[in-house]
């Protein structure tokens, strides 16, 4: 069975910037995307930033227009007035994907839940509830599950570690019976999705390179017994737009983005990148290897390159003088 049912057309998907680390009203609208890409300029006035990430994506094709979600921002909730702000009716959404089970991603879903329709789809991989923590390191090192396993506040006692911080769980009694309550139909899953005719989720993602995986995140499965995090909770999406290739869609990127885009060739069998935008995660690695990323990037070469969330300022610094790359804040859109 094909991944695609068929492609899209061009000019037919938009995206939208509903909440991010940045916002703006100076960010001018570059004309080397021919309309592409647009900033919100003034539009933005009154939304703010967070850190987290949500997008709103929208497709007119055969006189139908459908609204999808990808991903709920974070604690703050600013997704419910930025969307008020940038036009977004988030009671229209019809699928909502959730990219990974952090709380900058899944920040506003409690409170979403009970807006949306009855029968509207939620998609997302059941790793999601998985009890994750950040262990502070000097850079490049990396713990061995037996020096886990002395306790994270034993070894920050001896000074191996600087901290530790659990990240806030996605209660899976509240999602269920909220989503029970509003009758919001549940689709658990590690497989690819179709969501529509040449969009299709990635189901989990393999790790061609795992060296690329983010680093010093773990899972946490008793007091002292921690596994390391691969991230087998990471879902991105995959856009096919008929004659220019395909679109690549993350939340963070925790698996690395060429694994996320190499995933995704394989799945679809397509290999021509077109445009890639969201979270690159690159803001904890060492210059090197965001040099090598940009390389990378350079050598696909898509028409649009857009790091943004958790991308990091290296990243986008690096990149800045590719004629691919722009910024995305708060209120960007993007006209596939």
């Amino acid at each position: 069975m094909a991944v695609f049912s068929s492609n899209i057309e061009s000019g037919k998907v938009s995206l939208k910037v509903l909440t991010n680390n940045l916002t703006s009203i100076t960010v001018l609208t570059e004309e080397k995307f021919k309309g592409k890409v647009i900033q919100p300029n003034i539009a933005a006035n009154r939304v703010v930033g967070e850190h987290g990430l949500s997008m709103a994506i929208e497709i007119e094709d055969n006189d139908s227009k459908h609204l999808f979600l990808m991903d709920t921002g974070s604690l703050t909730q600013s997704i419910f007035e930025n969307s008020k702000q940038l036009g977004v009716d988030l009671t229209e959404v019809e699928k909502l994907i959730l990219t990974h089970g952090h709380f900058d991603h899944f920040g506003g879903l409690l409170s979403l839940l009970p807006q949306l329709n009855a029968g509207t789809e939620f998609i997302f991989n059941p790793k999601c509830y998985a009890q994750t923590v950040i262990i502070i390191q000097k850079p490049g090192e990396e713990l061995s599950k037996e020096e886990l396993s002395l306790g994270l506040k034993e070894l920050e006692k001896e000074g191996r570690i600087r901290g530790s911080k659990k990240l806030p769980l996605l209660n899976k009694k509240m999602v269920v019976d909220l989503a029970e309550q509003n009758k919001i139909k549940m689709i658990e899953t590690n497989e690819p999705v179709e969501l529509y005719k040449g969009i299709v989720t990635s189901g989990e993602i393999e790790l061609f390179d795992p060296d690329e995986v983010t680093k010093n995140i773990y899972l946490q499965k008793g007091r002292k017994d921690f596994e390391e995090h691969t991230f087998r909770d990471e879902t991105a999406l995959y856009f096919n737009i008929k004659d220019k290739g395909l679109v690549i869609l993350t939340g963070c990127g925790h698996c690395g983005i060429q694994n996320t885009i190499k995933h995704g060739q394989k799945l679809t069998g397509i290999n021509k990148v077109y445009a890639v935008i969201g979270g690159f995660h690159e803001e904890w690695n060492p210059i090197d290897k965001v040099k090598n990323k940009v390389e990378y990037f350079k050598e696909i070469d898509p028409e649009i390159i857009c790091g943004m969330h958790c991308t990091g300022f290296n990243f986008n610094k690096l990149m800045s003088d590719h004629p691919a790359h722009t910024l995305g804040v708060v209120g960007t859109e993007f006209h596939l």
